[in-house]
Order: C-alpha cells, then structure tokens, then sequence
C-alpha cells in the first residue's frame, strides 16, 4: 500500500511538472498570453477558439493577425505546434475549433457539405480577431493542414485576408485572389497520393496553377511579390500527410514564410523552435496519468471498499504454456484475426453515416464495424479453442476470468462493485485531464493523438460507442486467456507486457507496413480512404495498448475480467469520442 502510495504521489508529482512545462512553452516563457474564447456565431451555436496574444501586441502597436485550422476534424490544440511558433514571432493567433469538434456546436448551415458557402465557423473567429484593437485588422492570415486548408480557402472567399497557408488541393475553380498564397505539400502526402500517379502532377494541378498564374510550377520559386500580395510559392517537404501538423521542416517553412509574407513583429530563424519541449511536457503528463491508474487502481483493489472483488486464483489456467508449439499457433491466429478482417470491416463502416446514437461519423463509425467484425471471429476462435483444446486442459468460467464468486454462484454485485471501481478509476483520469484543459489550457495530445474533456454533444453519444466497442475489447481479454505466461510474479508481468503486445502485433506490423510503404513510395492500398484508417491506427493503437495493459493488470489483481473489461472498453470510447480526426459531431 505504502509503495504503490509512493508511486501515485510521483506521477501525480509528474503531471503537473508537465502542465508547468506546456504553459510555459505555449506562454513563450512569460513573453505571450493565452485564452479560451467561447463565442456564438449569428445562428446562435457556441463557437470556441484558444487565443494567443503577444504581451508586444497593443493599442499602440497592432500586430498581425493569424487564424490556425486544424485538419481531420481534430479539435484546435492539435494545431498549437503552428500557434505556439507564431506566437514567439510576435502574430496574435487564434486556433479555431471549427463546426462540431472540440467544443464547438455543429452547426449545419456553416458547414461546407451542406452549405457551399459555409466557413466551418472561421467566419466567426475572423470578425472577433478583426475587431479586437491590438490587432492589424488589415493583415490577417489564415491556415490549416489537411481539411483545415480546405475551410481556410473558404474563408478567403468570404473574408479579406492577406495570406493563405495550404498543404492540399482543392476543386474549385480559380478566382480573382488578392493574397499571398504559399503551398506547403508533402511528397508522401497519402491523401494527394491517393489520386495522383506521382507528386509531380502537382506542379501542373489546375487550381494551383490557376493561382500561381502558370502552366506549371517550378518548387520553391516565389512568384509575384509579398509586399503587393501577389505571392506564389509551392515548398514540397520530403514527409508524409501527418507530419504537417509537428515536423520541423514544415514548422520552419510555415514560420519563415508567414513572417516574410506579413511582417513578423518578432523575426525569429526558421529553426529557432520551442515546441518540442510542449512535446515532451505532453508525453510526461501521459506517462504520469497511466502510472497513476496502474498505482490507484491497486490501492483501490486492496482498499476494504473493493478487496471483495479478489477473487482466488483458478486451478488450471487452461491455456497454453509459453514457448510451447500450441503457443505460438494460437498467438499467432490471435493477432491476425483483426488484421484480416480491418480492410473489410472499415470499408462496411465507410459507408455508415452519422446517426442520433452514433454522432461521429464514417472514420470513427468504421473502426466500430470492424471492431464488431473482429467481435464475432475472435467469440469463434474462443469457443473453438475451449472445446478443441480448453476443456482438456482443466479450462472453466473461471479460467478465462468469467467467474463472480469463489464457488459456483452467479453475483451480479461483482460485476455492479467492479463496474463502480473502473467507473471511480475513469473519473479519476478524468478528472486529471480536466483540471490540465482548464488551468493550464490545453488538452493531452502526442502528433495527431489528442484527448480532451466533454461536451453535451460528446457526453450523449459515448454510451452508444462504449456498447459497441464492449464485445470487442472483452473478447480480446477473454481471448488472453488461451496464452499462458505462468502464474509467478515474472509470469504475471510477461501477460500484461507480452500478452498485449503479441494481441497488438498484427496490428502493429499492418502499420509499419503501411509507414514504409508511403514514405518510400505511395500507400499500398487506398480504397474506401482506407489509408486514412491506417493513418489513424498511430492514434487507436497506443490507446488500445494502454487500455489492454491495465486491463490485464486488474485481472491479475482480481482474478476477474469485470474491472478491466469495462476501465479499457470506457478508456477507448472516450479516446474515440474525444479524440481528434474521430472527433467531429455532424448529425
């Protein structure tokens, strides 16, 4: 109790070292200021934005303005890389929660699919920005990655903007422009890729070429001129699609020709960048609030309140003992079952739209018919491992951890009492990641990873993705039961280690493979967007990862699969739910 006590305390200790670290990093050390701004657009819908204000921006001295869109539906701290860097360089910028994510209300009259005029809401944070008197309401930029260029383009349209940050392409035709207007593309780009035999079609695209004034672009030439708001540069970066948001290269390129373009109050070098210590103040609060659940939950465990969820250990284990033929054959068809079935099941899921219960649409909506796809084989490979194998080897309920009570009744109080304890451990995190959203002003986000608190919308609609990503993710610990790491201390630690990662490895090696494939030549498959379900796998995976881990960890706590079954099922959701590019409300 002591020692687990000892550790809480230091993760404890951890996660607010790391929300010290953000804050300084997003405050530029004292030199910038930043706000949570909670505005209603002219339908009357909330529309939230995070504000950073260079202390040097005054009355006296209006500085240039730039609003940040992120891409993939993501929530608007996912783009604080961009706001942060161009923060230090003196801009005011505003990072947009455009309609339905983070915390601002969808709102279908503002959206770009339902409304061709529509400005996802940057309409709304633009005539906030421009009215505020310590901003140049003349030079106001905007940007965004992925889907954020998209609505950033739009916004020129309806908006007086001096400058356009994009790194994708659209269909519209070309009309008269008076911006500077810089391209910023990956070569590895999935989504360009996606459409195009190679990258250099797009030096010869229409609609850029109808803006550059060409027939075809030659990379890194400016054309026209800054001051006259004419210019033109294309600047293709040796990365893929996801890097745009975090890499130094695109970091340097944005900031070097955001400042050039529109006069940095602050001229800073390009690779004069901060943001990878709000990297690592993230992965330490990360780091801490998992420590923190593995050492709660064990003090909760054997905490009298909960010490009747110990149960005592089975007689046989029923599976099969490591190192073993058996083993590995079962390790093996275990960790494929999800890679078979993930390009069929996505792609059935592509085609479900948002709905009343499931209010997030096809990406996230996809991933939740694969899981249940997923669902069905792995109740197959249990059922025929019990009868084929199990049962020979002393396999019962209690063996695979179905078991309520140390004899032979059913207590539904177990599984009320191991349903209240997950309940406690999840508001507990929480918790956590809602004191860090509201005191030190960002959400917990790693690349395109990115967790942040409720809103009604994502309150409503969590339910329904817990009850469906329920039989999955218990199934998969059911299914952890036919691989036997031994019941000794070393033996217990390989199946929370070991047990998660051979469960995870398909998946993982699916990945790679997919990683490699792009970044040396293009993604290997693409339909129904299926390499953006693979993109994404770089968030679902570690959060699959933690969730199975500490899953596992209250199973050998309890001897019961209850606590972690319904902690790992409520972690994922709410990673689907509150995530970014899973994110978006639309019904």
């Amino acid at each position: 109790m002591k020692r687990r006590s000892i550790i809480l305390a230091i993760a404890l200790v951890i996660i607010l070292l790391g929300g010290i670290l953000s804050v300084a990093v997003d405050n530029d050390f004292g030199s910038v200021h930043t706000q949570r701004l909670y505005l209603v657009n002219d339908n009357g819908y909330t529309v939230t934005a995070n504000l950073f204000i260079p202390n040097a921006a005054t009355t006296e001295t209006p500085a240039p303005a730039f609003i940040v869109v992120p891409g993939g539906d993501c929530p608007s701290d996912i783009g604080s890389p961009w706001a942060t860097e161009l923060a230090r360089r003196g801009f005011v910028v505003a990072l947009v929660d455009y309609s339905g994510c983070g915390d601002t209300e969808s709102d279908p009259s503002s959206q770009y699919w339902t409304n061709p005029d529509g400005a996802m809401e940057l309409d709304t944070v633009y005539d906030f920005v421009e009215s505020l008197d310590f901003v140049d309401s003349d030079n106001i930029g905007v940007g965004g990655h992925s889907m954020g260029s998209l609505y950033s383009y739009r916004l020129s349209l309806v908006r007086k903007v001096s400058m356009v940050v994009s790194d994708v392409v659209f269909n519209d035709a070309p009309a008269e422009y008076d911006f500077n207007f810089v391209q910023i593309s990956a070569t590895h780009d999935e989504g360009i890729l996606a459409r195009l035999s190679s990258f250099d079609e797009m030096y010869t695209d229409p609609f850029l070429c109808g803006i550059f004034g060409t027939e075809q672009i030659v990379p890194n030439q400016l054309y026209g001129s800054w001051e006259n708001r004419t210019g033109r540069i294309f600047i293709p970066l040796n990365q893929t699609h996801q890097d745009d948001m975090i890499s130094g290269q695109f970091l340097k390129a944005l900031t070097e020709s955001v400042s050039t373009a529109m006069g940095a109050p602050n001229p800073l070098p390009g690779d004069d960048l901060v943001y990878g210590w709000k990297v690592v103040a993230h992965v330490l609060m990360i780091i801490g609030l998992v420590v923190s659940l593995f050492a709660l939950g064990g003090l909760l465990v054997d905490s009298r309140l909960f010490e009747s969820l110990k149960l005592k250990a089975p007689e046989h284990s029923g599976g099969l003992k490591v190192g073993t033929k058996g083993f590995w054959i079962a390790a093996i068809i275990l960790t494929l079952i999800p890679v078979a079935l993930f390009f069929p099941g996505t792609a059935v899921g592509n085609t479900m739209a948002s709905n009343a219960q499931f209010q997030l649409g096809t990406t996230p909506n996809g991933y939740v018919v694969w899981m249940l796809f997923s669902a069905c084989a792995l109740l197959i490979y249990l059922l025929v491992y019990h009868f084929a194998v199990g049962k020979k080897l002393g396999a019962t309920a209690k063996s695979y951890g179905l078991a309520t009570s140390d004899g032979e009744g059913f207590r539904f109080g177990h599984i009320l009492k191991s349903a209240i304890l997950a309940l406690a451990l999840f508001l507990f995190a929480y918790g956590v990641l809602l004191m860090i959203f509201r005191h030190a002003n960002t959400d917990i986000h790693v690349w395109t990873n990115s967790l942040r608190p409720f809103n009604s919308a994502r309150s409503q609609t969590m339910p329904w993705y817990f009850l469906a990503i329920l039989p999955y993710f218990a199934l998969f610990q059911l299914c952890g039961s036919v691989l036997d790491f031994g019941d000794d201390r070393k033996g217990k630690v390989k199946s929370i280690v070991l047990g998660t990662l051979i469960c995870l490895a398909g998946m993982i090696l699916l990945l790679i493979f997919h990683e490699i494939t792009l970044r040396t030549n293009r993604p290997f498959y693409t339909g129904h967007f299926a390499h953006f379900y693979l993109d994404l796998l770089t968030n679902l995976l570690p959060q699959f990862a933690i969730a199975s881990a500490l899953a596992s960890y209250m199973r050998k706590k309890t001897n019961s699969v209850y606590v972690g079954v319904f902690l790992g099922t409520a972690m994922l959701a709410f990673g689907m739910v509150c995530t970014n590019s899973l994110a978006m409300i639309i019904s």
